[in-house]
């Protein structure tokens, strides 16, 4: 830009120093540019002048870099600084958003900034700090409810222990039995919370092996069947299922899902286990009963953790409010996807459906 701007002004300086010559001074100057002789007479009064042309021309140069460099120093740095604000004062407010951060508060929001990389960050520190509030939000939902799951069955322990031991109530078998229940109980819970936290970790589904889900169905259904007794009808209709599988954690997810229909359903008649190809070719394992079903409003919601539906338990039995989620998350472990809901004819269904990778 110097350069342009220096060119025009040399070229102007002179043609201003040739409009201030005498008529024949410019001629003998014209003629002289071209290469012809000018007349004596326009070249005698050109003479006298040619000194003070000659240094104005030469000193245009000096005057166009000086002139026109300092203005363009100045231009140059105002824009500089006008950028740098532009720059810096987003940047300040990342800043203060991030010791936000930093310190515990997550309900910080940023202005998205002048420029597209600083707006790219702001969106990208507002994302950030409301997954963070979510994730805090949710880890002291999970705390009081852990509280909550283990603080009645720990009052029941220790209330009936301190009464033996002070010999205010007998230490019978069938109350000892009782005792072993709740425990037991608890123990799960705590089974459950630990498959959870492993849950999308790298050591959470291991062993993976391309087998037929149908053998591994039949095996656990008739483990299953042995345990729960006469209380609850099993059938089976299993077809060929390719899949590649964690068998663990597979049976683990069965049999959670067998337990819920018992638990709910159990007694409204028999439970179906299915294993197949759907029409997309993907492997699937469905588990159905003829209980009361799911309600439309709480379909999404037996996904929470420690979701439970007491008003569809007739019976009033209890359990941890983890089952799902569990199979949810072993599902997602093995690249599946879970889905639960009514059938058409009555009952609740889940299917887990292994996608083509």
């Amino acid at each position: 830009m110097l350069y342009v701007v220096v060119d025009w002004y040399i070229d102007h300086a002179e043609v201003t120093a040739l409009d201030r010559l005498p008529q024949d001074a410019r001629s003998a100057w014209a003629s002289l540019n071209t290469g012809e002789i000018p007349d004596p007479k326009a070249l005698a009064a050109l003479a006298p002048l040619f000194p003070q042309l000659e240094e104005a021309t030469e000193a245009s140069p000096v005057e166009g870099v000086l002139g026109f460099g300092f203005a363009l120093i100045i231009l140059t740095s105002a824009i500089g600084v006008v950028l740098a604000h532009r720059i810096v004062a987003p940047l300040t407010h990342l800043t203060a958003a991030a010791e936000k951060i930093r310190q515990g508060d997550f309900r910080v929001t940023v202005e998205p900034g002048a420029t597209r990389e600083v707006e790219a960050l702001a969106i990208t520190i507002n994302s950030m700090a409301s997954e963070l509030l979510s994730l805090e939000t949710r880890l002291k939902f999970n705390t009081r409810a852990v509280a909550h799951e283990l603080r009645t069955p720990l009052t029941v322990l220790q209330g009936n222990l301190q009464g033996m031991s002070d010999g205010v109530i007998p230490a019978s078998e069938e109350r000892l039995r009782a005792l072993l229940g709740q425990a037991q109980g608890m123990s799960r819970l705590v089974d459950q919370l630990n498959t959870l936290s492993l849950a999308g970790t790298t050591n959470f589904v291991t062993a993976t092996t391309t087998t037929d889900l149908a053998l591994h169905v039949l095996e656990t259904v008739t483990l299953f069947q042995a345990s729960a007794g006469n209380g609850v009808d099993l059938r089976t209709d299993l077809q060929p299922a390719p899949a590649r599988i964690d068998p663990d954690r597979f049976r683990q997810a069965l049999l959670a899902l067998l337990e819920n229909a018992r638990r709910y359903a159990g007694h409204c008649g028999p439970i179906d286990v299915h294993t197949g190809l759907d029409e997309a070719g993907q492997s699937f394992i469905s588990v159905q009963d003829k209980g009361p079903g799911l309600p439309d409003f709480v379909q999404h919601s037996s996904f929470d953790m420690f979701w439970r539906s007491e008003r569809l338990n007739g019976r009033g039995l209890s359990g941890s409010g983890l089952g799902l989620t569990v199979v949810k998350a072993i599902a997602e472990g093995h690249n599946a996807r879970l889905e639960v809901g009514n059938n058409p004819g009555g009952g609740a269904f889940a299917k887990i459906t292994f996608l083509v990778s």
